[in-house]
């Protein structure tokens, strides 16, 4: 049987891993690999932990030679973590794959449209709520409100990103596989968040979604790009952990902060996700790592916010809800 493997590059993450890591069990995945580069929050010390339990593989992915994204995807393709029938799942760690089929699993999503050798998850972005503060709870429990469904732009509001078969594709693209291994597009059996066959020209381009590919009926992937306000300060001065010297700010946020709709379609797996979070918790080391890297969240946002920059940039989003 196929398996279904995880790969996400990381970046100071720590007060939300363990809800990730959590979700994404709870959906089946057999493995999580998870490449980091540059952390300073202690997230690489309860990923450590996480490791030695067995529940990821943790991989230092520290280099100034090229984007941290490009770097770990180039590296997992050369492991053996894949076999060429397994699922190769390319996601980032604010991507949480919403499965609306059977028991919400990736085995259920794959199931649902069995001819698939590649499937594309539309983004669904998820604004901060009216949040301002962090609060270390579900990401799924705070941010509720979401774009609608036909959301064409932004061009973001579609983006997606695909899981596929490793023997299919030669390359990880940021949000769509590359170099095909099979001489046509049809034999790439690239089908849509709805179980409908994608159209041809996605052989060889685009990284989202349009009004004749886009759908969520068996499957969305929410976006929690911005959060509260005050992550949303952590997130911009850590920089886009995937694009090296890209700065963040109020674009972004106004680009990203969707709020139009509730969706909870996603608690349809929150008591697995909470029993697995609560089984990772009762790991003592893992509390502790947890704590700090929670703790360290908050001392970052202290810091922040007494800045002036980061201080007014504050007030501008909370102006933003207003």
């Amino acid at each position: 049987m196929s398996k279904f493997v995880i790969i996400t590059p990381m970046k100071n993450e720590g007060p939300f891993i363990l809800e990730w890591v959590a979700h994404n069990l709870a959906i089946g995945a057999d493995k999580i690999a998870i490449f980091t580069n540059d952390c300073s929050d202690g997230s690489d010390a309860l990923l450590d932990r996480l490791d030695a339990m067995g529940k990821v593989n943790h991989f230092d992915n520290t280099s100034r030679r090229n984007a941290p994204q490009r770097r770990a995807y180039r590296r997992f393709m050369k492991m053996d973590l894949a076999g060429e029938d397994d699922w190769v799942i390319p996601i980032d760690a604010d991507e949480f794959i919403n499965i609306k089929t059977g028991d919400h699993t990736l085995q259920a999503l794959t199931e649902a449209v069995p001819e698939a050798r590649t499937l594309s998850m539309t983004w669904r972005l998820f604004g901060n709520s009216g949040v301002e503060k962090y609060a270390p709870d579900f990401l799924t429990d705070q941010f509720t409100f979401a774009a609608p469904e036909h959301k064409p732009r932004p061009p973001q509001a579609w983006g997606l990103k695909t899981m596929f078969q490793r023997g299919i594709w030669d390359h990880i693209g940021v949000h769509r596989p590359k170099r095909a291994l099979v001489d046509s597009f049809a034999q790439t059996h690239w089908y849509n968040g709805s179980g409908k066959m994608m159209p041809e020209r996605y052989m060889t381009e685009s990284w989202r979604s349009g009004p004749d590919s886009v759908g969520y009926d068996l499957v969305q992937l929410n976006h929690y790009a911005v959060k509260s306000c005050e992550s949303y300060l952590v997130k911009k001065a850590r920089g886009r952990a995937h694009h090296a010297g890209e700065a963040l700010g109020l674009e972004y946020w106004l680009k990203m902060n969707r709020n139009t709709v509730e969706d909870r379609s996603i608690d349809a797996i929150r008591p697995r996700k909470q029993a697995i979070f609560d089984e990772l918790l009762a790991d003592a080391e893992v509390r502790k790592l947890h704590d700090a890297c929670v703790r360290n969240h908050k001392q970052a946002i202290r810091d922040l916010r007494s800045q002036p920059e980061s201080g007014a940039l504050f007030k501008t989003l909370q102006e933003d809800m207003a």
